[in-house]
């Protein structure tokens, strides 16, 4: 009759006692030694049995060569060996990282211990909901997540992840994930002037919200002329820039462009966003005091 293999789970009483051929030392002396597993025949990642030595074989891949590291008598001394180099240690510690809604909500823990904002998606048509992470179904493997950011005019990839959280808490740690997140945190600009509280308040009664911006004006698309002493709105259509008037204040332009198709869509990613990160809305939480409001 062949011979078989032992049962994966039979395994001594004790490893101190095994050697391999070779004399190195098998036991699990190390408290903090992981194994990693793997859904093989022996059980162990690199492991696997020879019918012809009657032993369990080790192998590593290492700079692009297999290498052979021993022979040993049961699956977990060779397993052992494994756990002891650096990349039996980088595999563990892989093995040990939480996977889908548990490493999910690792990675919303991590960007609060670390006072990080994971970035909303600007676009309606986003699959995960995080700015420059994208789902690729198609994609082989647990990581289907895909964190892309836009580098001096080109598209790169910065990696693959298992969750669209834990990509999202990568762009988070970047540069430019936290000056989105400063922007983000900013608050809406207090109006100075009768006219700017006017603008504010004829928005609200319009159903309309003022996008912000991280500009000098506190809104997209309207800049201050400082020849003419005005705040200019802006905006881009048909691949150029079209000025679409001269105001009073930034919140008098900021009205007029909320009340284009452009501007409530644009409201409407900024709501989501607020929604999202619990930001302020497009409102300032008071009006300046010295200023009457006018009447409605």
């Amino acid at each position: 009759a062949p011979f078989l293999p032992p049962p994966q789970g039979s395994v001594p009483r004790s490893f101190a006692c095994m050697k391999r051929s070779r004399g190195a030392d098998t036991s699990m002396s190390d408290d903090s030694l992981v194994l990693v597993t793997a859904d093989n025949k022996s059980g162990f990642k690199n492991v696997t049995y020879d019918l012809q030595s009657r032993r369990y074989e080790l192998r590593v891949q290492v700079g692009g060569k297999r290498k052979h590291l021993g022979a040993f008598k049961t699956a977990r001394e060779a397993a052992v060996v494994y756990a002891r180099t650096a990349e039996g240690k980088a595999d563990a510690a892989a093995q040990q990282r939480p996977t889908g809604a548990d490493a999910a909500a690792h990675a919303v823990r991590a960007a609060e211990r670390e006072g990080l904002l994971l970035i909303p998606a600007d676009r309606k048509d986003s699959t995960t909901g995080y700015k420059n992470v994208t789902h690729n179904v198609e994609q082989s493997g647990v990581r289907k997540y895909k964190l892309q950011m836009q580098k001096k005019g080109k598209r790169l990839s910065c990696g693959l992840f298992g969750t669209a959280e834990e990509a999202a808490l990568a762009y988070a740690r970047t540069p430019e994930g936290r000056a989105d997140a400063e922007r983000l945190r900013r608050p809406a600009p207090v109006p100075r002037t009768a006219a700017a509280i006017e603008a504010v308040q004829q928005a609200e009664r319009e159903g309309l919200t003022l996008v912000l911006s991280a500009n000098a004006t506190g809104y997209k698309n309207v800049t201050v002329d400082q020849r003419k002493s005005k705040c200019q709105l802006q905006v881009r259509a048909a691949g150029r820039q079209q000025t679409i008037g001269l105001f009073d204040s930034p919140e008098e332009a900021a009205l007029a462009y909320a009340r284009t198709p452009q501007g409530r869509a644009d409201a409407e990613q900024q709501q989501r966003r607020s929604a999202a990160t619990s930001q302020p809305s497009s409102r300032p939480p008071s009006l300046p005091a010295s200023l009457p409001a006018p009447a409605r």
